[in-house]
């Protein structure tokens, strides 16, 4: 990809754009004005979306014991001292006046744009996934991405599908709405980068089936994670603790570097992040987030000309108020002149039952049109070390039980 990226500097801006919207609908509709960021930078399926879309649910995921499907990634992270790389774009030595003409009358040919932050952003030009060899839809309407994340998703299954012949699709399950923005019961998937997407199993198992050491095909498995690390631009992989510990073993058994498994499960404070990290509700699919090295810097690119021709908003901001006991969600409304359902909303409250200790989150009025922000710097990618032989311990344990 990024040896694509670097190919592209020179080319006309019709040869460039074939690659970054080759597999966009012909006639893209403009999108609705969206909100783009929040005060804060950074599953189940769902059939039908909202337009727009309310905020993400809070009822207890069916797969852990906590009472939020979290999949926003927001976890605190090491001060990350690791490379990083500048890719070049195509619009580079693009005037302003080119940009918004563009903007203005051909907004397609600019191809997929990952606006504002994954947890508060929109997705402009976006893509629909459909049935490939690789992966199935489970809904439609809420299988939206850029150009760049279905490009990664394909190019990580089939080294999958290489290594693996006959793998079956894997359930692919939210990505964004069609223009991104709060998609529930998520925190995130708001900007085209965010993919939930099944497990391989063994026994057949259906689309958020909790996978165990029993049901779960390791290799398989595996061998995704590996690709996602190695073949694309991966931001994170949201997974449940418990079946962490079975990939890492496997991978530990079967000849990984334990350092570089170190480095991607835990990170090493004040060098590297950790690329898988637990969230709840993650032991039924993997929630996969990718840098848009061409998507991002599009969207921050053609900011200032999107908020004019109002295709999307100025940001939303938040306070935070923590509930005290006895205080009710009308209580909290009224105290900030917010409506309920408003506060719901920005909540992903289905009722209006509140719990004290809990944080909501409280809209408040706009400051403006916020700035594009940085153009992307890249965190160098962190190809695993050549397999090693494993020890004898390790091939013992590696190998089935025998049969009877």
């Amino acid at each position: 990809m990024r040896a694509n990226l670097r190919c592209t500097a020179g080319l006309g801006l019709a040869a460039v754009l074939a690659l970054t919207a080759c597999a966009a609908p012909h006639r893209q509709p403009r999108a609705a004005p969206v909100a783009t960021t929040d005060d804060h930078a950074s599953s189940a399926p769902s059939e039908h979306r909202a337009a727009p879309p309310a905020a993400p649910s809070e009822e207890p995921s069916p797969d852990d014991d906590t009472d939020a499907l979290d999949d926003s990634g927001d976890a605190p992270e090491p001060a990350a001292a690791e490379s990083s790389v500048t890719p070049p774009h195509p619009l580079d030595g693009w005037t302003e006046s080119q940009i918004a003409a563009a903007v203005a009358h051909d907004l397609p040919s600019l191809g997929s744009m990952s606006v504002g932050s994954p947890n508060a952003g929109a997705l402009l030009n976006g893509v629909q996934a459909g049935e490939t060899a690789f992966y199935e839809p489970v809904s439609p309407s809420g299988a939206w991405g850029t150009r760049e994340t279905l490009d990664f998703l394909a190019a990580a299954l089939s080294k999958v599908h290489d290594a693996f012949p006959e793998t079956p699709p894997l359930a692919l399950g939210d990505i964004s709405s069609k223009h991104g923005g709060l998609s529930p019961p998520h925190r995130s998937h708001q900007s085209g980068r965010d993919v939930d997407i099944g497990f391989f199993y063994k026994d057949g198992a259906r689309w958020y089936a909790r996978g165990t050491a029993q049901n779960l095909d390791l290799a398989r498995n595996w061998a995704f994670v590996r690709a996602l690390i190695a073949e694309t631009d991966v931001d994170l992989i949201l997974i449940d603790h418990s079946i962490q510990h079975l990939l890492e073993t496997y991978a530990r058994q079967h000849g990984e570097d334990p350092a570089w498994l170190a480095g991607i499960f835990r990170g090493v404070p004040g060098k590297l992040r950790p690329i898988i990290r637990y969230a709840p509700g993650h032991a039924t699919h993997f929630h996969v987030r990718f840098f848009n090295p061409i998507a991002q810097e599009t969207a921050r690119r053609c900011h200032a000309q999107l908020l004019a021709a109002k295709l999307i908003h100025a940001p939303q901001s938040y306070i935070t108020h923590q509930v005290k006991k006895n205080e009710t969600l009308g209580m909290i409304a009224r105290k900030y002149g917010v409506p309920v359902p408003k506060l719901r909303a920005a909540n992903g409250l289905k009722s209006s039952l509140i719990r004290a200790k809990s944080a909501l989150r409280i809209p408040v009025a706009s400051r403006g049109a916020a700035g594009p922000g940085a153009r992307l710097r890249l965190p160098a990618r962190r190809p695993p070390p050549p397999l090693r032989p494993p020890s004898a311990d390790e091939a013992t344990a590696a190998q089935p039980p025998p049969t009877k």
